[in-house]
């Protein structure tokens, strides 16, 4: 059941702006409407969906900068929308028993909107603000059954246009009577079960702000950074030219990539002349095997096909010759969205496999897997890639905020903890992959939460590095440079952390 949730919340949301643009046309031909209320309403019907689209095409670094300058029309499209509503409630215009709900809606939605809008150009709005941004995120969450909401643009509160003018057919009512229910549901969704849940977390975040960075003299802690959109095609010029530019700022001691399986043998090309800088600079090139449709949720999980993950995996090898494979990207995270919750032993059988086609190819390389989600399935797996007989090289953990058991990071750390004391690591680990959600808790909360990975990974001997999720927004708003070009404070976070790895093992 809960499969269906996201692509139906997709889907109304078509709907919605669909009605919208319909009935505030309708109201802006409507003669007998104040002029001011007609010219309100039909702007509305201009630019509700060129705004949607814009704010869409401006979250990614591939058309991002091109559009940054036109991102704006959106917030004000949202403040058109509550001024819409307010003429209709005030004038008398609309029947209060719809009328409230969605002016209450839409001036909600409109503070959001204008909030988002500050975040992604660097803004630090007042701290109720960014609280009622994550509880809309939180609230989203809640709507649709996934986290992966928390990342991804498609997923928004669109506003809806107050029905000026008397239902005609029962349909009508009816349909209103429905809208006016669903504002309902996303004002307390949004007010009364995400707002206490963001305060708590953002709370969560300022905790281990100030956590110290453990001395590692021996300089066997890497940092590297995740590039690239997730690869089926050829990378755009733009993501490399960006990605590739921010590797060389940083100077990172790894990247990581992560390649569809399936992918084209043009595509991988592609990626191995990115990754050739890499190798005379001596950082540790890590690959994983992702996932196809891993941005927007289908209604139906697909296959693991192990037949095609083994076969891109052998490309993968060959052409981009990594010093660590991971065979499966997160299979109790990113995995389970998208092929579904599957066994241990089949997850064991396939990495198996996997293992001996990547050690077939290069004996040298090391075969990962991470731990993402925690729970039981994910504990059974991690205690047999643990064992001297698995195939396994390296453990690791992948950290992201969660928007359940009180947000933040600090759940899945003290779990990791507990593993590890239950089987102290023989092999090294690493941190796969750690970020935050910088337009759904603030840029502040995404430096928070890298920087308490980076020093929990630091106190750990054990741990040899981690990778930060990612360079850019690609699909998923967690990238260190916004799409308009601009570096996020999480990236500075990543440099001072560098540099003081690196002066501590001098």
């Amino acid at each position: 059941m809960r499969n269906w949730l996201a692509p139906a919340q997709f889907a109304l949301t078509v709907i919605i702006v669909l009605w919208d643009v319909v009935l505030a046309g309708r109201i802006a031909q409507n003669r007998h409407s104040p002029r001011a209320f007609q010219a309100i309403s039909g702007l509305i019907a201009l630019l509700a969906i060129p705004g949607l689209l814009l704010t869409l095409a401006t979250s990614t670094v591939i058309t991002g900068r091109a559009v940054a300058t036109m991102d704006w029309i959106w917030p004000a499209v949202l403040v058109l929308f509550a001024a819409q509503a307010t003429f209709a409630f005030a004038r008398g215009l609309v029947n209060p028993l719809w009328g409230v709900p969605i002016l209450i809606y839409d001036i909600l939605i409109a503070i959001i909107g204008i909030t988002r809008y500050m975040v992604a150009h660097g803004v630090t709005p007042a701290r109720p603000l960014v609280a009622l941004l994550a509880a809309s995120g939180l609230g989203m969450v809640f709507a649709t059954g996934t986290p992966n909401v928390l990342a991804t643009p498609l997923y928004l509160n669109v506003p809806m246009v107050s029905p000026a003018f008397p239902a005609l057919r029962k349909l009508t009512v009816s349909f209103r009577l429905f809208m006016t229910l669903l504002s309902i549901f996303w004002v307390v969704a949004i007010l009364v079960i995400g707002g206490p849940r963001a305060v708590t977390q953002l709370r969560n975040y300022d905790l281990h702000r100030h956590d110290q960075l453990r001395e590692r003299p021996n300089a066997d802690f890497a940092i590297g950074l995740k590039i690239l959109p997730d690869v089926s095609s050829p990378p755009s010029p733009a993501a490399i030219r960006s990605d590739s530019a921010l590797v060389d700022t940083m100077d990172v001691d790894a990247v990581e990539v992560v390649i569809d399986p399936g992918a084209s043998p043009t595509a991988i090309d592609s990626v191995a002349r990115v990754l050739e800088p890499t190798r005379s600079d001596s950082m540790t090139v890590i690959v994983a095997i992702g996932y196809r449709g891993a941005v927007l949720p289908g209604l139906r999980r697909a296959p693991l096909d192990e037949t095609t993950r083994l076969a891109t995996l052998d490309r993968v090898m060959r052409r981009l010759r990594p010093d660590i494979i991971l065979p499966a990207e997160d299979p109790y995270g990113s995995g389970d969205r998208a092929v579904g919750t599957l066994p241990p032993e089949r997850w064991e059988r396939y990495l198996t496999d996997a293992a001996r086609v990547a050690k077939g190819v290069n004996r040298r390389v090391r075969v990962g897997l991470a731990a993402s989600s925690y729970r039981p399935a994910d504990s059974t797996l991690y205690a047999w890639a643990a064992r001297p007989d698995s195939p396994i090289d390296i453990l690791g953990f992948s950290f992201f905020p969660s928007p359940y058991i009180g947000g933040g990071i600090q759940a899945d750390t003290r779990t990791a903890d507990r593993w590890m004391r239950a089987t102290p690591p023989r092999k090294d680990h690493w941190i796969f992959a750690t970020g935050g959600f910088p337009l759904s808790y603030g840029e502040q909360s995404q430096e928070d939460a890298i920087w308490e990975v980076i020093a929990w990974g630091t106190d750990h001997p054990k741990i040899k590095g981690v990778v930060v999720y990612e360079a850019g927004d690609y699909g998923l708003s967690r990238g260190l440079r916004a799409p308009n070009g601009r570096l996020r404070p999480a990236a500075g976070a990543v440099m001072r952390a560098l540099r003081a790895i690196r002066e501590s093992a001098q």
